[in-house]
């Protein structure tokens, strides 16, 4: 399987000769068996030579290039679309009330039949990108032609959405916001607790150390030995003897 818009602007290839043919442009439906029928290659200057090949000449679609057989230089030049066929693109989808629900953007196809399988489509205007991208079975179109489709209303009841519009992404978006704005809170507060608990922790550390210091202090004061008051008597009897013989020694 795969979409038409990653087949668009891929390189086509001659199969034989490896010759540049150019890049794919667009691609040509039967509207009525819902299969691609041919593409358009444009090549030139400013891409402005274009030639189409029916899907019988394509022999290979890879991930990187088209393959293709020209039969002859002549044939390969061709440039008119195969009858009947159309491009779909923009074409408008409306039911088969007599509703308008959008417009086909896209559509998905088997590579080896070129069998459309799904269109995908968007309801108009800013609807249709808030909304996404739906699928709509190739089977519930009942009607197509140059410009529009008719559907069946009964199959789109429940309709399976393709891909998210912009209006769910932003809001998943917001929800992805919000809940790692609310974990980086959470971190951050615990950060503030662990620094508190750190800063807590230092200030009783701190205080055992003061503690230690003035208790180390406390003993080193009480160890040191003390020097005694002399006797006070004996020094008055020696003062006295003194100065007893000093008045002796005048007379």
């Amino acid at each position: 399987m795969i979409k038409r818009s990653e087949l668009i602007n891929r390189l086509v290839l001659e199969r034989n000769t490896v010759e540049d043919l150019g890049r794919v442009e667009q691609l040509w439906l039967n509207s009525q068996s819902h299969q691609v029928m041919a593409l358009t290659c444009k090549s030139g200057l400013l891409r402005g030579q274009k030639r189409v090949f029916t899907w019988d000449d394509i022999t290979q679609i890879g991930e990187d290039a088209v393959l293709v057989n020209c039969r002859s230089y002549e044939a390969s030049k061709n440039e008119a679309k195969p009858e009947q066929a159309i491009h779909v693109m923009n074409h408008e989808v409306w039911t088969d009330g007599g509703n308008k629900i959008g417009a086909i953007v896209d559509y998905v196809f088997e590579l080896k039949t070129g069998f459309v399988y799904s269109y995908l489509y968007t309801s108009q205007g800013l609807r249709g990108v808030l909304e996404g991208v739906y699928i709509l079975p190739s089977t519930a179109v009942s009607s197509a032609g140059n410009k529009r489709l008719i559907v069946l209303e009964s199959a789109l009841k429940n309709p399976q959405q393709y891909s998210e519009g912009l209006g769910k992404k932003m809001g998943q978006a917001a929800e992805f916001l919000q809940e790692d704005f609310e974990k980086t809170r959470e971190h951050l507060e615990g950060l503030k607790r662990n620094a508190q608990k750190m800063t807590q922790g230092k200030q009783e550390e701190m205080k055992e150390i003061k503690a230690e210091i003035i208790s180390e202090e406390r003993e080193t004061e009480d160890s040191s030995p003390k020097m005694l008051p002399s006797n006070s008597s004996e020094t008055n009897t020696q003062n006295t003897n003194s100065e007893h013989s000093e008045s002796s020694s005048s007379n």
